[in-house]
């Protein structure tokens, strides 16, 4: 009963290929029952579909030699028996000829060239955005966005079957709407799949968070090994802590996030680690708060390409807070690291601001 199981399941193959709806995985399934000399069942059967062929579909048998020399030198090599049956050459020969020449080439890519790139692999293009500027940036499917200081964009030059980028630094996107193929931005931690959306990524390599914001539409954020981890409304903000495997959503004004890309930095009465952490992003320095009692207050400013000592400035004279800047080092190389900044508590001003 079992080989009788076979022998409907080959007839099954072979009925699939005729159709044309044969699979890759059937077609080297197929070649190598083929292959094998003491395939009679393989034998029989491709024998009767060959003389149901009319002679016009036969190929010269002479054009296929080349061809089932090298399908026979790599039976050989993995066969201790090296006997060959010779009517059964002779009938695969002429079978191949009008049934599995396609099998044939199959079988010999599979094994000849499996580790070789083809004409098929696909090419990536990558934006890298150089510090102090922002790029404006267009999709091979129309999305458009904006890319940050420092940060790269790498993407295939034609989304064949998926669209998917990959994301260092920051990112605005503006991504046109396709229900049959959702649009994947990938950064180091997250998979953020949207359908047809405006939304702003960070994920910069030297922090310990990843940001999502949205502005429009619905995005769904994942983890890079498929588990979900929340779908996110209009304004509203996941923050990613790396080190600490968690995360939170919560409700933003999408806008100051995304007017970046405009030139504009906006503050909407966010606490002062926020606002330090966003002034290290823009100006590619460091700037940190060295002072607790600084966690009470909130900064509401917008300033547009506006230098860094211009923010500090304003931010020392509508808070109580001072700002010192560390004496810059140089490594090795004579190249000098970012701008360190650190924000302290003013206690001569305290009073003015309860």
């Amino acid at each position: 009963m079992q080989l009788e199981a076979m022998k409907e399941q080959l007839k099954h193959i072979i009925q699939k290929y005729s159709a044309g709806k044969l699979t890759l995985k059937e077609q080297i399934e197929l070649s190598d029952q083929l292959a094998d000399p003491h395939n009679r069942d393989a034998e029989e059967i491709l024998h009767d579909d060959w003389k149901l062929q009319p002679e016009s579909n036969l190929i010269s048998e002479r054009d296929l030699k080349p061809i089932l020399d090298k399908v026979h030198h790599h039976i050989r090599l993995n066969e201790e028996n090296k006997v060959v049956r010779l009517n059964f050459m002779q009938h695969f020969q002429r079978i191949a000829a009008i049934l599995i020449f396609p099998l044939l080439l199959t079988f010999l890519a599979y094994f000849y060239f499996q580790d070789k790139p083809t004409a098929t692999t696909t090419s990536f293009a990558e934006i890298e955005c150089p510090m102090g500027v922002r790029t404006k940036f267009q999709l091979p499917d129309g999305s458009t966005g904006y890319l940050n200081s420092g940060s790269r964009l790498k993407y295939p030059v034609q989304f064949i079957g998926e669209r998917k980028v990959e994301l260092v630094g920051e990112a605005f996107f503006d991504v046109v709407h396709n229900a049959e193929i959702p649009f994947h931005v990938n950064t180091r931690n997250l998979d953020i799949k949207v359908l047809g959306t405006t939304f702003n990524v960070i994920a910069n390599e030297d922090e310990q968070t990843e940001e999502i914001v949205l502005q429009t539409g619905s995005v769904d954020v994942s983890s890079r090994n498929g588990k979900q981890l929340a779908v996110l409304s209009p304004n509203e903000q996941l923050t990613l802590d790396i080190e600490m495997r968690t995360f939170a959503k919560k409700g933003v004004e999408a806008s100051q996030y995304t007017t970046w890309k405009e030139g504009k930095l906006v503050f909407r009465n966010e606490n002062m680690q926020q606002v330090a952490r966003r002034i290290s992003r823009w100006y590619n320095a460091e700037v940190v708060v060295d002072d607790r009692l600084l966690d009470d207050y909130t900064f509401h400013a917008t300033f547009i390409d506006e230098p860094l000592d211009e923010v500090l400035k304003l931010l020392s004279i509508t808070t109580p807070i001072s700002y010192k800047e560390e004496k810059r080092e140089t490594n090795k190389d004579g190249v000098f690291q970012k701008r360190k900044i650190t924000l302290r508590i003013n206690q001569s001003k305290i009073n003015q601001f309860r």
